[in-house]
């Protein structure tokens, strides 16, 4: 599930603010921009995957036998991916 979609933004509200990161941060460090981005996302991706998976290992077969989304795990992801974002706004911010 991509950003956008998490977030309910349809095109006009990207171009909007991906226009206003250019204007605020210029167009030399667009590239580590979106290659720190590219890297936050893969992280919490990769996250997200092993807390589900340390989780889904504690709820014994109880978990494993609904596969229904567990209300536990999506506030975990919810913070990871709240805490990711933060973390990369926080480190190109700099």
């Amino acid at each position: 599930m991509s950003l956008a979609a998490l977030l309910n933004l349809g095109g006009g509200e990207i171009i909007l603010i991906s226009a206003l990161i250019l204007i605020l941060l210029g167009a030399k460090s667009l590239p580590e921009i979106t290659e720190g981005f590219r890297v936050g996302m893969k992280e919490f991706r990769k996250a997200a995957r092993e807390v589900t998976k340390e989780l889904a290992e504690r709820f014994d077969g109880e978990y494993a036998s609904n596969r229904q989304s567990h209300p536990i795990l999506m506030a975990l992801t919810l913070i990871l991916g709240a805490a990711c974002v933060i973390f990369v706004v926080y480190e190109f911010s700099k």
